[in-house]
């Protein structure tokens, strides 16, 4: 699973934690004027070319009975899915609204260096990463 697992999304600032961070901007908020800005899915998608692979050989792996190999094949798709999204911030495909200027003067006051939607320190865009569980 790629995403943000509630248990570690803490913020620094303690506030939202990451996850929901993440929900809201995936989701939008028409009430506080917030766009959708899905990022975990849309990358996922994008890139499943990259994915399939590594996810066919883990099935396989799991067929043939070797559990070394498919927990190696899904640590593999795991990074990448977790590389692609966290990239999906700065890829020009991602389609995300561009920021309003009243935005953009928040952001740059409250300290922020990258005047992009999503990225302020780079907290949420670094939270993501991937974990393998067990079913059942």
């Amino acid at each position: 699973m790629v995403g943000i697992p509630e248990e570690t999304s803490e913020r620094e600032n303690g506030k939202l934690s990451n996850a929901t961070l993440m929900y809201i901007h995936s989701n939008g908020s028409p009430l506080n004027n917030i766009p959708a800005r899905p990022v975990i899915e849309p990358a996922l998608e994008a890139n499943k070319e990259r994915l399939a692979p590594l996810m066919g050989k883990a099935t396989k792996a799991a067929m043939d009975g070797d559990s070394a190999a498919m927990k190696q094949a899904l640590e593999n798709a795991g990074m990448v899915g977790q590389n692609v999204a966290q990239g999906w911030f700065n890829d020009p495909g991602n389609g995300f609204a561009p920021l309003k200027p009243e935005t953009s003067r928040r952001k740059r006051k409250k300290g922020a260096d990258v005047d992009k939607p999503l990225i302020d320190t780079g907290e949420l865009q670094g939270s993501i990463t991937y974990v393998i569980r067990e079913k059942g």
